[in-house]
């Protein structure tokens, strides 16, 4: 198959990327090229990819000369790769789009021939939902049965969930005597008045004080104000903030893979939904059990008793206990937990499966 992906251009995707969307589409881009496919991947010029790459803009919207708008940087990105599906779409056989906002190159799909299937990367919310089911003309892919369930107007194709390279996730079953934290740091409106800790790191931070745990946070500063205000005071032998992880951060893949596989346990106790998040499957893949809160995909993700706990969201009770518990959970199960169910090929396959469905109907 001829095949065009289209990645987003905030981050770009290479080898050693850590952003989400750029990981999903290196290691999807990596696999459909072993498979055989003639894959022509628009990206940023500064990407490193299998296949063809094409340059839409030089660098990546976070790598660029600061701006002092970063919502009209990547808008004129996006509108640039628009454009060059508008002159290149008809060439593919399938054309998968990746791009953050995911609606904005479906608006050319009555232009092109060449059908469209998006994998939406985040949670659905009624606006998204509303824009996103205007393009039924075109295909999407849920990650998660949560965020399918969640907008039933929308053209689903398949539920794929997201995959990672497990052989480059080493795995340790003697792990150090500490729990980890990934994650954005700021708060945001919950749409009920209240302003929430997305990630719930303010939660981990309770929880580890409590028990007198050892906590190392790792992440990106969004709300320096946040991090001053609610999470510097807390810092301290036991509790360590040890830098930023993105593409432009200090700490590279092999350090984040250290500090998955010698953690004792991996915190997601978020308070918003979540479409298939990486770094749980990354932390399992490792051996390190995940504590997660009761919400969306987390369900899916996280096998509770087997590959770490599920907790009702608030109950710092219950995930105190659960760090009480960590040593319970089988290590060498986490890895096969994410080796039967998450791995890189099996999302390259799917995903190969509905590029044969959509153009077989087409």
């Amino acid at each position: 198959m001829k095949i065009a992906i289209l990645s987003p251009l905030t981050r770009s995707p290479h080898p050693d990327t850590r952003g989400g969307r750029s990981r999903v589409v290196y290691d999807l881009v990596n696999r459909l090229v072993q498979f055989g496919h003639q894959v022509s991947t628009y990206a940023t010029g500064d990407a490193e990819v299998p296949g063809k790459l094409i340059s839409v803009i030089p660098r990546s919207v976070y790598n660029s000369p600061p701006h002092e708008n970063v919502f009209y940087q990547n808008a004129i990105a996006v509108s640039e790769l628009v454009e060059a599906i508008r002159r290149d779409g008809n060439q593919y056989d399938i054309i998968h789009n990746h791009v953050f906002p995911e609606f904005l190159p479906l608006l050319i799909s009555h232009e092109i021939k060449t059908p469209i299937v998006t994998t939406i990367h985040l949670y659905l919310w009624p606006e998204l939902i509303n824009i996103l089911k205007k393009f039924n003309n075109t295909y999407f892919v849920a990650i998660s049965d949560a965020q399918r369930n969640s907008a039933k107007d929308i053209n689903f194709v398949d539920r794929i969930y997201n995959g990672v390279e497990v052989e480059k996730f080493e795995f340790n079953g003697d792990p150090k005597d500490y729990f980890l934290f990934f994650g954005r740091m700021k708060k945001i409106d919950s749409g009920d008045d209240r302003r929430i800790d997305q990630k719930g790191l303010l939660d981990a931070i309770k929880v580890c004080q409590k028990v007198k745990a050892n906590l190392y946070i790792a992440g990106n500063i969004e709300s320096q104000e946040f991090f001053e205000k609610n999470i510097r005071p807390h810092l301290s032998d036991k509790i360590k903030f040890i830098g930023p992880i993105d593409s432009t951060g200090p700490i590279s893949f092999r350090e984040k893979v250290e500090l998955y596989k010698n953690a004792k346990g991996y915190f997601s106790l978020n308070h918003t939904d979540e479409g298939c998040p990486l770094t749980p499957l990354e932390a399992m893949a490792c051996g390190t059990p995940v504590i997660a809160n009761r919400r969306s995909s987390l369900l899916e993700i996280v096998k509770d008793g087997e590959t770490g706990f599920i907790v009702e969201e608030n109950d710092l009770g219950a995930a105190i206990e659960a760090v009480k518990n960590i040593d319970t959970i089988n290590r060498q199960d986490c890895r096969k937990w994410v080796e039967k169910n998450f791995t890189a090929e099996q999302m390259a396959k799917n995903y190969e499966k509905v590029y044969e469905k959509i153009i077989n109907k087409k």
